[in-house]
């Protein structure tokens, strides 16, 4: 998939996800104006039915009155009851009394509260009875209307001389009945979001990771087969040369032209050892063979291989083995790779005369070993990087530096299977020290140089 395909995918996905969101985001937004309607809905029907039973309850009460205070009411009501409701009708009509002992504070709360319960609202309240005059009747404990959404309804409205009293409600806690009662219709809203939107940037990161892979392996390829053919190219010319008749055989130089061909054949197995060893370790098969290993033995023979090669290069190679306890557990050939790895790449990362250190210390329960280089150097963004497999940091001007990018992963492998670690540490054009950290064997020796 090409870069400019990914790009394209990305941005028609991104704005589908917009266009999802916003959908999302107006659903909740017209399920919150719908729930709040309805909720409005409720209370003013619950207020228009508070109102309805307080005079309903006034009514009876001058009923049981009127029944209970005349002698001849029985008569009445068993003669002639229009006579008795035209009273009961005048008396209500005619009421003058104070709304406070009209309808009680007490009276008034079993009001509301039954008509909320058989409403459905189970919501905390504060209420007021308001006179005409604005002035307070009488309140609930805690009643602060200031800044409150409150509902208003007028009692006794059908007086022949109304008072305008007037009963006042608010909730204060109706913005949180209100948001809990969509609590679960926008959650899972929004987790099913969320979801969707972690979907896509995983698929985009892994678009674009494949893509980088890819890349990386067509990098591979190239860097191998190089790699490969270079020694393959040079067996095959001393090949020739000693299977040339034509040349004769003083000239032909043949020990030396068999130290060629076995350094060549060295260098590939060396190369094509790497891929299989990278290959073995991702598939899980890697087994270490674990052994006593004396590592101020092993890093003195190492440093001896390379010594050559770096006063080849003017350079020079040395050593500071400070550590008290370095006899470990550990699989000495990997071991030996680990450390080979590392001074290899000191050397051909160099654009002078190579200057490399190589240490030993004891840190806590681990034996670090150091590799200091005079090299080029590693970018801050890079060191994010060398690590990953088949990664190449650029070299700048050094073309002749040539690899698979497998060196240092191989590294990492290594010392985290022997349950350690790596680090680096390293300066654009100044150098880099690479530190290595191995457990020490529990019941390890002690050991002198």
């Amino acid at each position: 998939m090409s870069r400019r395909l990914i790009w394209f995918v990305t941005v028609f996905i991104g704005l589908a996800m917009t266009a999802l969101i916003l959908v999302q985001a107006y659903w909740i937004k017209n399920a919150i104006q719908v729930n709040y309607q309805q909720f409005e809905q409720l209370i003013t029907r619950s207020m228009y039915d508070i109102a309805w039973q307080v005079e309903h309850l006034e009514a009876s009460k001058v009923i049981v009155k009127k029944m209970d205070g005349s002698p001849d009411t029985s008569d009445l009501w068993l003669t002639n009851r229009r006579v008795f409701i035209d009273r009961v009708i005048a008396g209500m009509l005619n009421v003058q009394a104070d709304i406070e002992k009209r309808i009680p504070a007490r009276d008034l709360e079993n009001v509301i509260n039954s008509v909320f319960t058989e409403s459905g609202i189970d919501l905390p309240y504060e209420y007021a009875v308001i006179r005409w005059n604005n002035e307070t009747a009488y309140s609930s404990k805690n009643f602060d209307a200031i800044g409150k959404d409150i509902y208003r309804i007028q009692l006794f409205p059908n007086d022949r001389f109304p008072n305008s009293n007037y009963l006042v409600v608010y909730f204060p806690d109706k913005k949180s009945f209100l948001f809990k009662s969509l609590s679960y219709f926008t959650l899972s809203s929004l987790i099913l979001t969320l979801i969707i939107t972690a979907s896509f940037a995983l698929t985009v990161f892994i678009m674009f990771r494949q893509k980088r892979l890819s890349e990386i392996r067509n990098d591979f390829v190239s860097n191998m087969t190089h790699e490969l053919k270079t020694p393959i190219s040079t067996i095959s010319l001393a090949s020739q040369m000693l299977g040339d008749k034509s040349i004769p055989q003083e000239i032909k130089k043949t020990e030396y032209i068999s130290k060629i061909i076995s350094e060549e054949c060295k260098r590939l197995s060396s190369q094509v050892e790497k891929v299989l060893q990278t290959a073995v370790f991702d598939k899980g098969r890697l087994k270490l063979r674990m052994g006593e290993v004396n590592m101020h033995e092993m890093i003195s023979g190492v440093i001896e291989n390379f010594s050559i090669q770096v006063k080849s290069r003017g350079g020079k190679i040395t050593s500071s083995l400070k550590a008290e306890d370095f006899i470990l557990m550990a699989d000495q050939v990997h071991i030996t790779n680990l450390l080979s790895n590392l001074l290899d790449n000191a050397i051909k990362y160099c654009d002078r005369n190579p200057e490399i250190a190589v240490e030993t210390a004891n840190k806590n329960d681990f034996l670090l070993i150091s590799v200091r280089d005079n090299g080029i150097g590693i970018s801050r963004n890079d060191q994010k990087r060398i690590f990953e497999k088949f990664y190449r940091v650029p070299t700048g001007n050094i073309h002749s530096v040539k690899g698979f990018g497998l060196g240092l992963s191989y590294v990492k492998m290594i010392a985290e299977e022997h349950h350690g670690f790596v680090e680096v540490e390293s300066e654009l054009y100044e150098g880099s020290t690479f530190n290595v950290y191995l457990p020490l064997n529990e019941t390890g020796n002690h050991a002198k140089d």
